[in-house]
């Protein structure tokens, strides 16, 4: 049985068409992410799960703290030793922990602990790391302070300055 006579002017219009096609379309993708919403929900979190949330505020703090203080550190790294001249900070920390994380190959992922030297300045034996995306996670040994940032390039020459997570001066 045909629901519209042979000669009427929708059986030929294929924008009428298109529209009911686009239309269907959008039920059927409807029912589609409905059911894969209920087969695959999202797990519900573990009840230990409030330690990371005290972990990123005792990060914010140190972050915050850093800021406060001014701290900038210039990170040089050349010939497998690396430097760091820190200014502003709280402290003289017996020794700095620089983390340097790689965006794309975690084998590529180095920490060093920079030991004083002299007031103000840090030394340690580092290997040499390539351009590349990179995080970096600097804090004191006392755990009074930390500065995390992110670049790209060389890591031969940094400049590191403290800012406040909350985007407050």
């Amino acid at each position: 049985m045909n629901v519209l006579p042979v000669d009427s002017p929708l059986r030929g219009n294929p924008v009428f068409w298109l529209m009911w096609l686009l239309l269907g379309s959008t039920v059927v993708a409807g029912f589609v992410t409905l059911a894969i919403a209920l087969r695959s929900a999202d797990r519900e979190l573990p009840s230990s799960y409030h330690w990371e949330g005290e972990r990123l505020d005792r990060d914010f703090a140190l972050a915050r703290n850093a800021a406060r203080h001014g701290v900038e550190v210039t990170f040089v790294a050349t010939a497998g030793q690396c430097s760091a001249t820190v200014r502003g900070a709280p402290n003289e920390p017996a020794a700095l922990h620089l983390l340097f994380v790689n965006s794309t190959d975690a084998a590529l992922d180095h920490a060093v602990r920079l030991t004083r030297v002299a007031p103000a300045t840090y030394a340690a034996d580092c290997a040499v790391l390539p351009s590349g995306r990179w995080r970096v996670a600097l804090q004191d040994d006392a755990g009074q302070w930390a500065i995390r940032t992110q670049f790209i390039g060389d890591v031969s020459r940094l400049e590191l300055r403290a800012r406040n997570p909350d985007g407050a001066p």
